[in-house]
Order: C-alpha cells, then structure tokens, then sequence
C-alpha cells in the first residue's frame, strides 16, 4: 500500500512532538508498504522550526525508509496566529503532493480539523481510501477546556467538520478505547472502527537501571539523596500541572512530606506562570528543567523514582477514555506512577503499577507521593516491573502497527 498521513505535529522517531505515527510507519515501510507522513514545518511556538527554501511549499527529509515531507505554514503567536497556522497547513498540504504515487489510504489526524478536511477532500480528487484519525474530541474537548463557548462560531465551524469527516470516511481510526461507542453516535458500524493506541518505541527504553539509593529517613539508604518524581509533559492543554505544584507546597508544609523532590520538564504556554508561582511560594522541592529529545528523556527518567501524570477533570476522557505517549512512556521507564486523571481506561490501576487519585486533587497527589516514597525499594521495583511488561503488551506501537496494517488492508 501507499499510505499518506496528515498529521500536522508529527516528528521524528527521537523528536520532542509527536513520534507515534514514524514508529508505526518504519514497521509498515519494512513491511514493504510506502508511507508519506505531511508535518508542519512550523508546528508550534514550542518546537523548532524546519527550515524551508524560499518559494518552496515544501521540504523532504527522510528517516529510515519514511519520507517526511514537511508543509510550509505560518509562524504564528497566540489563538488566532494558531488557527491561521492551521489553515495554512490546509491550503498547503493539498499543493505539497506533487510528484508523489497516488496513494491507497490517505489517514488525515485529528491533530486539528483542518488537517483531516485536506485529507478527505484529497482523498475524494485521488480515489484514495480516507482514514479518519481521531486523537481528540473535536470540538467538545475545548469546550471542556475552557477554549472556546459553544456560542462561538468556531465551535459550530469545527463541529460541521466533524461530521462531514464521519460521513465520508471508509474507516475511523482512534487512540481513545472508547472510539466504537463516539463512533456509533455519528452512524459508524463497529466494523469501519479501530482502536489503535498510543505507545512506545521498545528500542527506545532499555532494561531499566536501579534508581538512586533515597534518604535514611525515609527509605532505601543512607546517601542523603532526595526521592524524585518526575513528569514530563506540556504545560497547558488538559495537563493540570498546578495541581502538581500545590502539591509540592503542602509537601513543603507537612513534616511528613520532606525528602521528594518533583522534577518537571516540558514547555508550554503555562510554565512561566507556574515558575512564578513556584518562586513566591518558595518552594525547594520543585525543579523546571527544559524540554530534551526522546533519548535524552530516558536518561532522566533512569534518575526518577517514579512518575506523576496529572490531568484535568473531562467528561471526554471520563466517557472514552485516555492514551497519553508521556504515560506509557513513563511505564517503559520500569517505575511507579500517580495517575491523577478520571478515565474509563485506568493503564496505571489495570497494570497494578502505582497510585490512581482523583484529579485536580493536590491533597490526595500528595499523599500518594509520600505513600510511594515509605513503600519498601522492592515494593517499588515490582510496580515498576508490572508497568512495563504491561505497556509492552499493550501498546508496543510495532505491534500497534501491525493491527493498523490489518484495518487498512480491509478498507481496500
């Protein structure tokens, strides 16, 4: 098959965005099928640009056997600079096909609706299979979020997008366990669905090392180190990262809450905000540090004890579930998790690998930090050793790829 995706953040394997779809394509190119991935030159404030020859609409670069072919769209800061980035991406991607064999299956991302709107219309002019990617509630999400009212005209423009994707696509593909049921709200059959989930690259995450030996005081040894729980994320979306710093703040105020340190390291538009805060509180037990690739992130992860993932309280997630990259990557790294997030798929509580607390809850986060810091170092490693055989099992994205191959082949 020759197979397109539309994804505007899409990265490299070891790139700091989103690296799920160049895994999954290097197992279908090494099954012998040709794939196409279309990012953004310019994704986001955050992530570095790629650099584009003037009256070029486009760039190719090429990882393994995967062509990258990279869309010129805007620069852009702030809400309206994004949506006009979007649709730059739109206009663009259509013009950035040339040369190219017509594909089979044209998969367009809901990374934002305009990326998947490129995608079925080319899709319609080509003959080509449409794969209607959803990694997102559009546009429920932000409304939950806070974005945008259901009063406002881009609320009902992304909506109409919404359904002309569910009434044209061949297929509906998903990270959400829930997908069947969304699905079947909008006339789907079970049989044009699947679930495909985030997940890891095995190669990326060796056997886990031992962390540091802990303070004497609370745990392991006598070295002095501190227990460290660490998060890697962005800072804004549906991650309520001041849940995790008013953690550290009660921490900071409990005498039974010394020796953790929590280390977060991302970007995003909240961080500034959340370092000022950290600042007036004063608080010692918290460290920014920045955002670093993927193999960099392993190595920091071999220092931390374990992990907090913390989210914001959404009826999307309660209803079909979540599939957070940071979370199985968390769980490859061989440690526990708090698993701060009201979701119908628990990986944290199914795995028996850490700690599940409501979300928005700093009291409660703070408990299940100490409660891991007084757990005994074997009681620890046998989390971390059930979090990562779960994650394996479940969402290795070459096996992932594998079940994508299958659903593609039978839209043909």
């Amino acid at each position: 098959m020759h197979i397109w995706i539309f994804n505007h953040y899409a990265c490299f394997r070891h790139g700091t965005g989103l690296t799920s779809h160049a895994v999954m394509a290097q197992t279908l190119a090494e099954a012998g099928h040709v794939v196409t991935i279309f990012p953004a030159a310019f994704a986001q404030v955050y992530a570095p640009a790629v650099e584009i020859p003037r009256r070029r609409p486009f760039v190719d670069q090429f990882e393994g056997d995967v062509r990258f072919r990279f869309v010129r769209t805007l620069p852009y800061r702030g809400s309206v600079g994004r949506l006009l980035n979007m649709l730059s991406y739109r206009k663009n991607v259509t013009r950035a096909v040339k040369g190219l064999q017509r594909p089979d299956v044209i998969i367009g991302s809901l990374s934002h609706p305009h990326a998947v709107e490129a995608a079925r219309q080319l899709s319609h002019r080509l003959g080509s299979r449409f794969v209607y990617e959803i990694r997102d509630i559009w546009p429920q999400s932000l409304v939950e979020l806070g974005g945008i009212s259901r009063l406002h005209p881009i609320y009902w423009h992304f909506l109409a997008l919404e359904r002309l994707a569910f009434r044209h696509a061949h297929g509906v593909i998903s990270v959400l366990p829930g997908i069947e049921q969304y699905a079947a709200l909008h006339g789907v059959a079970a049989e044009r669905v699947a679930y495909i989930p985030n997940g890891i690259d095995p190669g990326l995450y060796p056997e886990p090392t031992e962390p540091p030996p802990i303070d004497a005081g609370h745990g392991d040894s006598a070295a002095g180190a501190p227990f460290v729980i660490s998060c890697f994320t962005r800072f804004g979306s549906g991650n309520s990262m001041e849940t995790i710093v008013d953690a550290a703040a009660l921490l900071q105020q409990d005498p039974s809450g010394g020796g953790i340190v929590i280390r977060l390291v991302g970007d995003g538009p909240t961080r500034a905000g959340l370092e000022r805060r950290a600042a007036e509180l004063g608080l010692a037990n918290v460290e920014f540090l920045d955002l670093v690739s993927k193999p960099e992130l392993v190595e920091l992860a071999h220092g931390s004890h374990a992990f907090v993932h913390s989210h914001r309280r959404m009826g999307v997630v309660e209803r079909y579930g979540m599939s957070v990259n940071k979370v199985f990557a968390f769980m490859a790294s061989g440690r526990p998790v708090i698993f701060a997030c009201r979701s119908s798929y628990d990986p944290i509580a199914e795995a028996g690998a850490g700690i599940s607390v409501e979300p928005e809850n700093p009291a409660a986060m703070a408990q299940a930090m100490i409660a891991l810091r007084d757990l005994s170092p074997e009681e620890r490693e046998a989390m971390g050793r059930r979090a990562r055989g779960y994650v394996l099992e479940h969402h290795d994205l070459r096996k992932t790829a594998k079940r994508l191959e299958s659903f593609l082949k039978s839209l043909l």
